[in-house]
């Protein structure tokens, strides 16, 4: 189903799973769960994407800039960056949520030129760097913030900037300081979205910077 979402006064079109429970049940999601933990959340709109998409739509962009957003799930925050002018790859770990991805891209008018879909574990991060990393909640279980951490040392370019959000889950209390300890400066800063879905949402955005070379 498509249906508009609402980020700083502009409509967005996401395409998503009408009924994402029933994903649930899915034999190959049982499968996959007991081989790897796995639980396909990428089919919900969680809190931290209305946080990420506000702030990506806050900040002053240079046009094509390349972005990489992680864990995207649906990449409500992706779209906004697409349509504030980066050059956005999408990734998960899951690879069925980029035929949603790439409907909701074609159906607020954007072309393959503009994006990307890719798959990324983040225990394996590829050699690769961007001036963009964008992540929403991405720290919702303890064991992931480490590899988050590294994704980031690994993944972002000197002088880049990532912005990761959260609505205010214990296990993302220790980021700050795990990234300080990789060699990553981070502000965290309280921010708010009043959606139409959840009402108004609240949590934190962290801005991170790489501060070694």
């Amino acid at each position: 189903m498509s249906s508009p979402i609402v980020i700083a006064g502009v409509p967005i079109s996401l395409v998503r799973p009408a009924d994402p429970d029933q994903m649930l049940d899915d034999p190959g999601v049982l499968a996959w769960n007991r081989a790897d933990d796995y639980m396909p959340y990428w089919a919900y709109l969680w809190p931290g994407a209305f946080l990420l998409a506000e702030a990506v739509a806050a900040e002053e962009w240079e046009p094509r800039t390349p972005a990489l957003e992680i864990g995207c799930g649906l990449g409500l925050a992706g779209l906004v960056g697409l349509r504030r002018g980066l050059r956005v790859t999408f990734s998960d770990y899951d690879g069925g949520t980029f035929g949603f991805v790439a409907q909701s891209a074609v159906a607020n008018g954007f072309t393959t030129e503009s994006y990307s879909l890719r798959r990324l574990d983040w225990r394996d991060p590829p050699a690769e760097r961007f001036p963009i990393i964008l992540g929403a909640d991405v720290l919702y279980e303890s064991r992931l913030v480490p590899l988050i951490v590294n994704v980031l040392s690994s993944m972002l370019s000197p002088g880049g900037l990532a912005l990761i959000a959260d609505p205010y889950r214990a296990s993302a209390e220790v980021f700050p300081a795990l990234a300080a300890a990789a060699g990553l400066s981070c502000e965290t800063i309280p921010v708010s979205a009043k959606t139409r879905e959840l009402g108004t949402v609240r949590g934190t955005l962290h801005r991170v910077k790489r501060t070694s070379f």
